[in-house]
């Protein structure tokens, strides 16, 4: 099963936001401090009952997410989750749910009608439901949405329950305040007891051998049967599991680049775990003594990978939650970061809220979503929507620093080698096609967009005023001539700055055949196109094959020589 979208209603300041999840794509929630990032992060987090605290403390939190204005609510806070079926699910890997009483049993013919339903929709909606009387909340349920005669039977109640355990889990990380503790005791008779950690290092025991925990691990240093060789023999296999894990998906994203190897060990006397960690020079370093990236990403790597409550692995793609990753590592760090979190995506669902500049995926821009609160309400806006209303005029990217309140000084330069297009089609289409041209090669420059060939005047005074290396393509139609002469008369540019198609009278989608553009079409929305595509459908396709890179070695074998020879003398004149 997997997640495909969230609709959140009646949890604290949100009264309904819909969040959607992308097939590899990254999904950004932005916005200042205070905005709401983190109520939609932690209602998604709501949604599966296994996230929840302990029962004594339940209701407090359950009241923490009622609306804090309406203090006598009756209304119920919902979390429904939209879950796409890739598997048929069968009615057997539920049978104990029909042993818990005679009614059980007398609903299975019911639950098997359900399921063929569900499974011929490929698609389940389940909500779970924590009501509220007089400000109080209430026993919470879950629920089936959907038409089918089922969805009202109280026995649904339970089987709607029963699924979400079955669903992909949902981690909820948040920041540096839950770091790897120096000391992780075993006893929970100790003050600094901590039961999350406990679990995770179980969950490492558990990951080694299903028959390896914690509490097993300490008999063997039992007075009546102490068996210290077998205890380092399963301290060893334990650690090489978490290297193994390390190093094989890991090792390659830039916040661990500097971590050789990593040592669990044990300390008898005082009963608790120490984790160390060994530099590529060789040096080995205790948690406290190393870099808060560093941390993050080791800390990272073993609640996803070894949280024992959380262990499972037949349940599909996975939810991470990610509060404010990295917000207080320098701008570098953090844009290392968002290049690790797109390789994250390719088997996880990654959601990250931030109010950093450098946070920000450009590529990722369309699953990015404006978080503003009004008047104690909190509002989502996706991008697409976002832009729509918004008024600047000096790029497309321009909201951005509005959202965020970013004024541009001559301290920070946001770009070293750039490259101003017309608009954000222009910079899709120039970003595959430099892939395509240079796959084994590092693109060492940006391309960003204005919003039309006479709208980047603004644009181009930050760019003069902040001494950037940039350059800008126009089309060589009547109005990218015009366009170019107003800029070079007007800002007193030249013409190696201010530049135009090599190809008289063209704007870039001219640069491919009709016939390429419906065979790209075909590989990217898997369907024929008769009609000619359209502009947005143009954009579109490049959107995709710019994030997609299976779709994008295909798209490579139906583009024609004489098109690929256009923008290789295109990019050599840009000198790019």
């Amino acid at each position: 099963m997997i997640y495909k979208e969230f609709l959140i209603e009646n949890f604290k300041g949100i009264d309904k936001i819909h969040i959607n999840l992308v097939k590899d794509e990254l999904i950004l929630l932005l916005g200042l401090n205070e905005s709401g990032k983190t109520t939609i992060l932690k209602a998604i987090e709501t949604f599966d009952h296994r996230n929840d605290i302990a029962d004594n403390f339940k209701d407090n939190f359950f009241r923490t997410i009622r609306k804090k204005s309406d203090v006598n609510s009756n209304l119920a806070a919902r979390i429904t989750a939209t879950i796409e079926i890739d598997n048929p699910l069968e009615i057997n890997e539920y049978g104990n749910i029909f042993d818990r009483g005679t009614t059980g049993k007398d609903k299975r013919q019911n639950v098997e009608a359900f399921f063929h339903h569900i499974n011929h929709e490929k698609k389940l909606l389940i909500r779970r439901v924590i009501p509220f009387k007089n400000g109080n909340p209430q026993q919470y349920y879950y629920e089936f949405v959907c038409d089918h005669p089922f969805a009202n039977d109280q026995f649904a109640k339970v089987l709607a329950k029963e699924m979400v355990l079955r669903c992909p889990f949902i981690i909820y990380f948040e920041d540096f305040k839950d770091r790897i503790p120096e000391k992780i005791f075993t006893s929970k008779s100790n003050d600094a007891f901590n039961i999350d950690w406990y679990d995770i290092i179980d969950g490492l025991f558990y990951n080694t051998n299903k028959e390896f925990s914690i509490q097993n691990f300490k008999k063997l240093y039992s007075r009546n049967n102490k068996r210290e060789k077998d205890a380092n023999t399963v301290l060893k296999r334990v650690n090489k599991t978490l290297n193994s894990s390390f190093s094989d998906k890991w090792k390659e994203l830039s916040g661990v680049k500097d971590i050789e190897e990593t040592e669990l060990t044990y300390h008898v006397a005082k009963s608790y775990f120490e984790i160390s960690i060994t530099d590529t020079d060789g040096t080995t370093y205790g948690v406290d003594e190393r870099s808060k990236g560093a941390l993050w990403y080791l800390s990272f790597l073993m609640k996803t990978e070894f949280r024992r409550k959380k262990l499972r692995k037949k349940s599909g793609k996975p939810v991470f939650l990610i509060d404010e990753p990295a917000s207080n590592l320098h701008s570098t760090a953090q844009q290392n970061m968002i290049t690790d979190f797109k390789k994250l995506v390719e088997d996880t669902s990654v959601i990250y809220s931030t109010h950093s500049q450098y946070l920000i995926a450009l590529d990722n821009i369309k699953t990015t979503y404006i978080i503003e609160r009004n008047k104690g309400s909190v509002k989502s806006t996706l991008w697409s929507e976002y832009i729509k209303r918004d008024q600047s005029n000096e790029t497309y990217y321009q909201p951005l620093a509005n959202v965020l309140n970013i004024i541009p000084n001559s301290l920070v330069i946001p770009w070293n080698k750039a490259l101003i297009t017309e608009g954000p089609s222009d910079r899709k289409v120039l970003l595959v096609m430099y892939k395509v041209l240079h796959s084994d090669k590092e693109q060492n420059f940006v391309i960003y967009p204005g919003t039309s060939a006479q709208n980047l005047k603004t644009l181009l005074s930050f760019n003069i005023g902040w001494c950037s290396n940039f350059k800008v393509l126009l089309d060589s139609d009547k109005e990218g001539k015009m366009a170019r002469d107003k800029y070079i008369d007007e800002l007193d540019l030249n013409e190696s700055i201010v530049q135009i198609l090599p190809i008289d009278n063209k704007k870039i989608e001219g640069y491919f055949t009709e016939t390429e553009k419906k065979d790209l079409y075909k590989i990217v929305f898997e369907k024929n196109k008769d009609e000619r595509i359209n502009k947005k459908e143009f954009s579109s396709i490049f959107s995709i094959l710019n994030s997609d890179k299976e779709k994008l070695n295909i798209a490579k074998t139906v583009l024609t020589e004489p098109t690929i020879e256009k923008f290789k003398i295109l990019f050599e004149k840009l000198q790019i």
